[in-house]
């Protein structure tokens, strides 16, 4: 983590747009809707403060699929300030009552506590500003403000310019090729491997290749030609060809640079795959799913409902010009 002002990479974090070319999709819509969390709270002696932080640290925040470092953890339950309410975890984390009441005998036998429930909520995610922290620490429970915390987002983010200006004049010259042989399609992807970044895979569509089906969009057949070279390397393992640098899960922290706005069949098909970061170079207004106002609005990268994200950029520079193909075309 490197503080913003020290940061080489040139962002200009109102806008949301690295080095004036990258411009971050999300979903807009959702930033400054609280999504109220339910939680497992306690009521202790305000003098078990530290060791129930302490506790919380080390067993609950490094286990809890939801980050909750934007709300703080204890605030007074009594005029007095001798008891305090404290969360422990998210109800995602831990469901059943007892498993709570299990871990918390590491407190060991003469720890006290009262009123252990899961009935209060917090906003699951940080308030994008000073004025809805005050309205949901009101409303839900205290919480703290460090700032946007897309800011700190973006700011965590690496980019290797670059290799990503090399990569998108790659999918675009072969989109080119495409169009001149005679591809109705000429939308192409391409998949960097973080353990193998000298060797990405390029796909191009071909749904109209009549040995292929109308499924085949270049990012469906760049899915298929990783877990083809997967399995290729697994076989190789299991002959001792080659030596065994660890399985991955399909695209596991891999980025995808391609030439359209997915579908939103393509854009699932990559929170299946578990990749990190997808840029793409044409919005598509109409059949897109990242961006908020494509589509059926789905931004599927960022969408609540579902329990694996990625990162998406919009190249929107005009280095890399890419075929126009018809408005309803699904990529």
């Amino acid at each position: 983590m490197v503080k913003k002002s020290l940061n080489p990479v040139k962002i200009d974090y109102k806008k949301c747009i690295v080095e004036n070319r990258l411009l971050q999709i999300r979903n807009d819509k959702i930033v400054d809707l609280a999504d109220p969390l339910k939680v497992w709270t306690l009521e202790i002696n305000a003098k078990d403060s530290k060791k129930v932080v302490d506790f919380i640290r080390r067993t609950m925040q490094p286990n809890d699929p939801v980050p909750l470092m934007h709300i703080k953890r204890i605030k007074k339950a009594d005029i007095q300030k001798k008891t305090l309410r404290v969360v422990l975890c998210s109800v995602e984390m831990i469901r059943e009552k007892q498993c709570v009441i299990s871990l918390l005998k590491q407190l060991g036998p003469n720890f006290q506590y009262n009123n252990l429930n899961d009935t209060h909520f917090v906003p699951r995610q940080a308030a994008p500003t000073k004025e809805l922290v005050l309205e949901w620490s009101d409303k839900y429970w205290p919480l703290s403000w460090y700032g946007n915390p897309n800011d700190q987002i973006l700011n965590d983010y690496t980019f290797d310019m670059n290799a990503i200006k090399l990569l998108l004049e790659q999918i675009a010259i072969k989109a080119t090729e495409e169009l001149n042989s005679g591809n109705c399609y000429p939308i192409v992807s391409l998949f960097v491997d973080p353990k193998d970044i000298e060797n990405p895979i390029i796909a191009v569509d071909r749904r109209t290749n009549t040995d292929f089906t109308i499924l085949e969009h270049s990012i469906m057949s760049g899915i298929k030609a990783v877990a083809e070279k997967e399995s290729k390397r697994r076989e190789q393992v299991a002959k001792r060809v080659k030596k065994d640098t660890g399985s991955v899960y399909l695209c596991s922290d891999f980025d995808v640079y391609t030439t359209h706005e997915p579908c939103s069949m393509c854009s699932m098909a990559l929170i299946h795959s578990r990749i990190k970061r997808c840029i793409f170079v044409q919005p598509m207004p109409k059949t897109g799913c990242l961006k908020t106002e494509s589509g059926n609005n789905y931004c599927m990268h960022n969408n609540r409902n579902l329990n694996s994200k990625y990162e998406v950029f919009q190249w929107i520079g005009s280095e890399y010009p890419v075929p126009q193909i018809p408005e309803d075309t699904c990529c």
